[in-house]
């Protein structure tokens, strides 16, 4: 079977984990007297349970912690094989041998194979799924083609040579492929269940089993309430501690902050900056600052209106880019442990090859994020010369949010003070149920990009002209063939790190997107909470090691 390291107190407490099916389990304390009784959790969250397909899902959230696949993400941030025993790689490094554990299980007792997985990427790119995230396949042999509906998703470059050993093959050389594995959408998915359940499939969780540390339970669920409980049939079962987590809605942000301070939630966001302020001198103040990137996109491609004459120029955007004070507006709005971007990669998400250099810090042209009041004015008035204007009003589209209405109002007031002539009007677009938003719709609008995987690549490919994530359908050749030539890299040297930062330099120079800065999301936490790994990639947080001590 497989083997942890742990640390030293995590090894005492490996006795005391139970299995469960659907009831609560309540452990008891270990004889060093370390773990409390209860080790019950109890979690906020303002999206109700909609689905719990992966297919279907924007982000996780949660539902992290009922998925796993190849690889998962360990403290450090790197990978390492989960399913997947061991790996090989061909000469080439374009085909991927995987060798799965034999006693693997789902939440019901079978088996997790081979074909579990090839299931779940032929289904991910099936025309009748289009998983929202379906881009993250590109590079695996077809997948291209398939999204674009000129194969079957049964092309796709993966296939299963008996019932453990998995092959993956690529269409060019990727060496963040096991950055991007670890990412829940690569999880298997049981086929025997999906093909019993029809359309039923993962639409309650009676319809649905799971391969990661908790599963959501069959019972008790509501649009309010809903929870997760241990998988007994995990692999790593013994290292499970927690025998519930308890996921409540929550529309009312003051009864959210009441039931914490009240005991009744082990961890509250803070949203508003008096909570922030007030907070953060707390001894139970964590920031996380997430490889995320809050921008600017243009809309300038799809009319011949003046704003988007006046958006197309380069000059434009480098006026607005410069207008902003990027540490005041990040402060204002996430906190003082908001970082403002160097570049559209965030920083932490990456380094060099002998682990000393953030590619963030190493990213060229940033000058064209620095606040220069005088200069943006400059160019402002150079810009409305050419479109024959002196005062013009742009839109400025957010999402309906705390977070997005106060960015809004803060920018919008920083553009109109500092930019002559420029009037801002904001407009609201909706956060839906299922995690996606409605189109932008304003001639600048406020979006949220993150990193799936730790690359940098994770965040430059979204602007290359085919990428279904540049909505703004900036393009620029050059930078198109940088991206395209670190993907094909065979290694992680010196030659890919230079071509990346050389598209981040065309990216900012032109800036076809206009970073703003990294958001640190910020909370209050239980103290006696404890093993809880907060990744800054991909999905956020994995309870799969944590408990309460004493």
């Amino acid at each position: 079977m497989k083997h942890w390291i742990l640390p030293a107190m995590l090894l005492l407490l490996g006795s005391l984990a139970g299995c469960t099916k659907d009831t609560t389990v309540h452990s008891t304390s270990d004889s060093q007297g370390v773990m409390t009784q209860r080790q019950v959790l109890t979690l906020a969250t303002s999206t109700p349970l909609t689905t719990l397909d992966a297919d279907k899902m924007t982000k996780f959230g949660r539902l992290n912690n009922t998925i796993e696949g190849l690889y998962q993400t360990n403290r450090d941030g790197q990978t390492q094989l989960a399913l997947a025993k061991r790996v090989q790689l061909n000469a080439t490094k374009t085909t991927y041998t995987f060798k799965l554990w034999q006693d693997s299980r789902w939440s019901n007792g079978d088996t997790i194979t081979a074909q579990d997985f090839v299931y779940a990427w032929r289904r991910a790119l099936a025309p009748q799924t289009k998983a929202p995230e379906a881009d993250l396949f590109l590079g695996i042999k077809n997948a291209r083609q398939i999204l674009a509906g000129d194969l079957p998703a049964t092309q796709l470059g993966v296939h299963a040579k008996g019932r453990f050993t998995l092959v993956v093959t690529l269409d060019h050389p990727m060496v963040e492929l096991p950055q991007r594995l670890a990412y829940p959408i690569f999880g298997p998915q049981n086929q025997r269940v999906a093909t019993k359940w029809g359309a039923k499939y993962a639409t309650q969780p009676k319809y649905q089993v799971y391969a990661g540390p908790f599963m959501v339970s069959s019972h008790g669920n509501t649009a309010k309430h809903w929870h997760l409980i241990p998988n007994p049939y995990y692999w790593d079962r013994k290292h499970v501690y927690l025998t519930r987590i308890n996921v409540n809605v929550y529309h009312n942000q003051a009864q959210e902050w009441q039931d914490y301070q009240q005991g009744r939630l082990d961890e509250v966001r803070l949203q508003s900056k008096t909570d922030v302020k007030s907070a953060e001198t707390q001894t139970t103040y964590t920031a996380r600052p997430y490889s995320k990137m809050i921008l600017i996109t243009y809309r300038h491609h799809s009319s011949t209106s003046i704003p988007s004459q006046l958006l197309r120029q380069t000059t434009t955007r480098l006026a607005i880019s410069h207008a902003v004070n990027r540490q005041a507006l990040g402060r204002n709005t996430y906190g003082k442990s908001s970082l403002p971007a160097q570049g559209i990669v965030p920083a932490g998400l990456s380094r060099g090859l002998r682990g000393t250099t953030d590619f963030a810090a190493s990213q060229p042209d940033q000058t064209a994020l620095t606040y220069q009041p005088k200069v943006a004015r400059q160019q402002w008035r150079q810009a409305l010369k050419k479109v024959h204007r002196h005062r013009i009003t742009l839109t400025l589209s957010y999402l309906d949010t705390t977070h997005g209405r106060l960015v809004a109002t803060q920018l919008q007031k920083q553009l109109m003070t500092t930019l002559p002539g420029l009037t801002v009007r904001l407009k609201q677009r909706a956060q839906h149920l299922n995690g996606h938003s409605s189109p932008l719709n304003g001639d600048l609008n406020l979006n949220t990009q993150q990193a799936q995987y730790a690359d940098p690549l994770a965040m430059l490919a979204l602007f290359t002209t085919t990428n279904s994530a540049n909505t703004t359908r900036w393009h620029n050749r050059d930078y198109d063939r940088l991206v395209a030539q670190a993907s094909n890299a065979t290694a992680f040297n010196t030659q890919r790190w230079r071509t990346l930062l050389k598209a981040d330099g065309i990216l900012m120079r032109e800036q076809g997107v206009t970073p703003l800065f990294q958001p640190a999301s910020t909370y209050l936490m239980n103290p006696h909470l404890n093993g809880v790994r907060f990744n800054t990639v991909g999905t956020l947080s994995n309870f799969k090691e944590a408990y309460f001590a004493r």
